[in-house]
């Protein structure tokens, strides 16, 4: 999704919010697992001087992602890895600041990613470190229709309330817990539906843009008729223990 800023149903002054959140400050080793175009860990260096690295595992979100900063923040210490999150390793001093945004299948699919994902993470982290993390999270138990199609990536058992709990029995202590509206929700998956429209229409003999558009249809069919009051999307903010 290198059109859109971020692949997580959030906009602008709530992904503002979370990133203030954090505290960034001046030195601090910031590591963006997942980093997608790198738009969120660019924006921490416009307003710190810390040392940023982004981690994804697709070529054309890096290459996005490094055009990006070279119109932004020349200079800054940043570096955008091509990398698989659940094997990188910090060989330097431990991460002060871990982000994770939607990311969390990079370190295994299943009904565990979430707590795999935190499980890697502490172990890099700093002691007084934060994490900021978006998972999603089922606000009802979902049809079988609805469960055919998300698999096993987000369980029923996954509630927001579980999220947090699952974090807390890690050893980590819960700052904040915010969950995205179904405003912000109808805007991501809107938004990202007119863009394959468009980009099928300007190229009607594109079979890939076709078959992009077809599966695109009937997800938004899904969302309509049950993701939108079943699944969730919750972004938490944790403190490894001093």
């Amino acid at each position: 999704m290198i059109e859109l800023l971020w692949n997580d149903p959030i906009n602008e002054p709530q992904m503002s919010k979370y990133l203030s959140a954090l505290r960034v400050k001046d030195g601090n080793r910031v590591v963006d697992f997942g980093c997608g175009c790198g738009e969120l860990i660019i924006r921490l260096c416009e307003c710190s001087d810390i040392v940023a690295t982004g981690i994804d595992s697709s070529q054309p979100h890096l290459a996005e992602a490094r055009r990006r900063a070279a119109r932004r923040i020349n200079g800054a210490q940043i570096q955008f890895v091509e990398a698989n999150a659940a094997e990188f390793t910090v060989d330097e001093s431990p991460i002060d600041i871990a982000i994770c945004m939607g990311s969390s299948h990079a370190f295994g699919l299943g009904p565990d990613s979430f707590a795999n994902a935190l499980s890697k993470i502490i172990p890099m982290l700093a002691p007084g470190g934060q994490i900021l993390i978006g998972e999603g999270y089922m606000k009802q138990p979902a049809s079988p229709e609805y469960r055919a199609m998300l698999g096993d990536s987000s369980p029923d058992s996954m509630t927001h309330a579980r999220n947090v709990q699952t974090a807390k029995q890690l050893g980590l202590i819960p700052l904040a817990a915010w969950t995205s509206s179904e405003e912000e929700w109808d805007d991501f998956e809107w938004g990202y539906q007119q863009i394959v429209e468009h980009n099928a229409a300007e190229d009607p003999n594109n079979q890939t843009a076709a078959d992009r558009l077809s599966a695109r249809r009937e997800w938004m069919d899904a969302y309509l008729r049950w993701g939108r009051d079943t699944l969730g999307y919750g972004i938490y903010l944790l403190k490894n223990p001093a």
